[in-house]
């Protein structure tokens, strides 16, 4: 046996042979001191000096008991010059088990490489760059092999394949889950081995699918790795953050770089692989709640276009969320919804209706709200904004499924619900008269019963049990029974009666909204449970999640619009206010437009002599648009026009919660004492002040030339 003070000794990563080669960017880092190890360290990536057959890489950790492992290898059937041994041994290791071995199996190759005390280094990847075979198969000194372990598995391989044994459990034969998470068990061509990493199992394997295109091959039973019990370092210890939230991050953050060159019959085993990998992160929040957002803001640090929420969120949501509209269908409506699921950072299990025939699929969307939603519950009933008996459809199958999701976790404890579309509201009703016991918040985006210019509006709603199991509600409060079959108005009665609270997104829309209730001694109980909150404005991140190029002219002052443009709607005002300057300053001046009436617009600016200024494009995705908000010097918003119809303006563009994240100026187009006349906003003009608007063009033209 070797000394402290022999030659291989002096050099640990061998002991038979003095031309072994070691990898320099693993082990060459401690032994760099050492006579020529550049020169052994780069002939380590000569596949001439590969020979043909499988290296066997066995680690090991102290107290190790080794017996079994080196029997199993004794007795493999492949010829003895087919495969080598290549033992990684911690400093201190007994070697009395090695010795045997060699006696007993002279024709048998092995090497041992003895790692220093201070253990910087993988043994795997220090095994890997010692391999002198062709494939490379791992083998944990804790386990062991069927005889026709080695000849079957290399018998099965070509190049371009891993090859995957029969894993089983060592001690009941039960098959191993997930057996492509261990590096246990699998044949790896050499060349590929040594330029990945070992260090992490499940990122080593699925970075050599995913960046040299190999596949994976399965073998039968006649080769089996038997592997040992382990006590992982999770067990017991789920409230470490950085063993059960940190660790899986860093590895999904690897896993998820490979995405972009990860085949697609790949890309499947790659996305499983990070759901597994993200559940130690539902143990931890499952035993630390409270610490969601530190877990979160750690997971958003990686800045993923996809993550498995639902897996981290598993078991959690403990509040309902009812939105007929919600991400990932592109609607305003879904989108401050989304909004306002972060902003309430809530863990919810959310309902809405499937919109797949009427609304644009856009899973970005989803980044906004999925921290913070456990199950997405769609319903799949036609998709209708005021039909009673689709309406009924909605809220009978919504109910059902939410009493299934009850069955397995229990009642909510809070529920919020939004109106753009009323089935939002009878659904969250439904809900509330099921489980009195539950926190409702229910939301107005707009006025339900009255349109834009102040006209009552509504469908007839039908009797049945419904409403029935609402007046008997209603009559056990002691509150009056509304008396109208117009489903808007039972819409806003059905909140101002059952509701917790309310929430109105601006005074004025409070204000127009109780100044037409059914039922005026209603008034002071709906004030009491009132909060005015504005739609919520989503973090600077978001701006930079979708990058675009769009080439704008640095000498010119550039003005942005988004969203349907009608200029009898206070936007031809400024089409005027543009086309009235003179040549210089109109010059200057570059108005864009993402629209989806673009042939009416288009029309229109010609009409008006001013095609060269004006920009039109077609709508884009919401990250999309995010991002362009921030490129533009000037971005544009305006009022509905509510003058002839309203003593105050009860409209508050949702653009504005948009623009204000931008951190760019906004012009604002506004009626007297709207709520958007009431915002920061940089600029403002009154609507149909031409001379106004010009003033403020001038100003922005002038800019440029400054």
């Amino acid at each position: 046996m070797a000394t402290e003070q022999s030659p291989e000794r002096a050099r640990p990563w061998q002991r038979h042979a003095a031309d072994v080669p070691v990898d320099e960017g693993i082990v060459g880092r401690w032994i760099h001191d050492l006579e020529d190890a550049q020169t052994e360290a780069a002939q380590a990536q000569d596949p001439a000096r590969q020979e043909d057959g499988v290296s066997v890489v066995v680690t090991f950790e102290l107290g190790d008991d080794v017996a079994p492992c080196l029997r199993s290898i004794a007795a493999q059937t492949i010829d003895h010059d087919r495969f080598e041994v290549v033992a990684v041994v911690p400093h201190g290791t007994d070697l009395a088990p090695f010795d045997t071995f060699e006696a007993e199996r002279r024709d048998v190759r092995l090497r041992l490489i003895e790692l220093p005390a201070t253990g910087r280094f993988a043994p795997r990847d220090v095994g890997t760059a010692a391999a002198r075979r062709t494939y490379t198969a791992f083998l944990a000194a804790a386990d062991y092999l069927s005889s026709s372990y080695l000849e079957t598995m290399l018998d099965r391989t070509t190049t371009r394949e891993i090859v995957a044994a029969h894993l089983v459990d060592a001690a009941t034969d039960a098959p191993v889950e997930h057996p492509l998470t261990y590096v246990a068990g699998k044949l790896v061509p050499t060349t590929f081995a040594k330029q990945v990493s070992t260090s992490d199992e499940i990122v080593f394997l699925l970075t050599l699918l995913a960046r040299y295109r190999l596949d994976v091959a399965r073998t039968d039973q006649q080769a089996t790795y038997f592997r040992a019990p382990r006590v992982t370092l999770r067990q017991g210890r789920t409230q470490d953050f950085d063993l059960n939230v940190a660790a899986p991050m860093h590895t999904i953050g690897k896993l998820s770089e490979l995405e972009g060159t990860c085949p697609r019959e790949s890309l499947e085993l790659l996305r499983d692989h990070i759901r597994l990998v993200a559940a130690p992160i539902n143990a931890y929040l499952k035993e630390k709640p409270e610490d969601h957002d530190r877990v979160l803001d750690l997971i958003e640090s990686y800045d993923l276009a996809e993550f498995p929420y639902d897996v981290v969120n598993r078991g959690l949501a403990r509040s309902l969320a009812i939105s007929y509209c919600f991400v990932p269908y592109n609607d305003t409506s879904a989108i401050v919804m989304a909004k306002r699921v972060r902003a309430r950072r809530d863990l919810v299990d959310v309902v809405f209706n499937t919109m797949d025939q009427t609304r644009e699929i856009d899973p970005s969307m989803r980044r906004i709200s999925s921290p913070f939603v456990e199950d997405e519950i769609p319903i799949a009933t036609p998709t209708r904004w005021s039909s009673w008996p689709r309406i009924d459809e909605f809220r009978l199958e919504g109910m059902r499924r939410i009493e299934a999701l009850e069955a397995q976790k229990g009642p909510y404890a809070k529920l919020y619900s939004r109106v753009m579309w009323p089935a939002s509201q009878f659904l969250a009703a439904s809900y509330k008269l099921h489980n009195p016991s539950v926190t409702w918040v229910a939301e107005f985006s707009d006025p339900v019963s009255r349109d834009v210019t102040g006209a009552e509006r509504g469908t007839p709603i039908e009797d049945g049990p419904f409403l029935d199991a609402v007046h008997d509600e209603l009559k056990k409060r002691g509150l009056p029974v509304l008396d109208s079959d117009n489903l808007m108005a039972w819409c806003e009665y059905l909140a101002y009666t059952l509701a917790d609270r309310i929430v109105f997104t601006n005074e004025n829309q409070l204000e127009y909204m109780l100044s037409y209730c059914p039922v005026p001694e209603l008034v002071p109980l709906v004030r009491a449970k009132t909060v005015v909150s504005p739609h919520p404005s989503l973090p600077p991140r978001f701006y930079s999640m979708s990058e675009q190029t769009y080439p704008l002219d640095p000498s010119a002052a550039h003005l942005a619009y988004f969203g349907n443009f009608y200029a009898t709607r206070g936007l031809g005002d400024l089409l005027n206010a543009l086309a009235g300057l003179d040549e210089p300053t109109k010059s200057r001046l570059h108005l864009h437009v993402f629209t989806g009436n673009a042939d009416d617009l288009r029309t229109h600016v010609k009409s008006l002599g001013i095609e060269d200024n004006v920009h039109i494009n077609p709508y884009v995705r919401f990250l999309a648009f995010l991002n362009l908000t921030t490129k533009f010097d000037c971005l544009i918003v305006n009022d509905a026009l509510t003058a002839d119809s309203h003593a105050k303006n009860p409209y508050l563009p949702s653009k504005w919660s948009d623009y204000k994240g931008s951190g760019r100026p906004v012009w604002g187009l506004i009626e007297d004492g709207s709520p958007l006349s009431k915002q920061p906003l940089t600029y403002s003009s009154p609507v149909g002040d031409l001379q106004a608007a010009q003033e403020i063009l001038r100003k922005l033209a002038q800019s440029k030339m400054s």
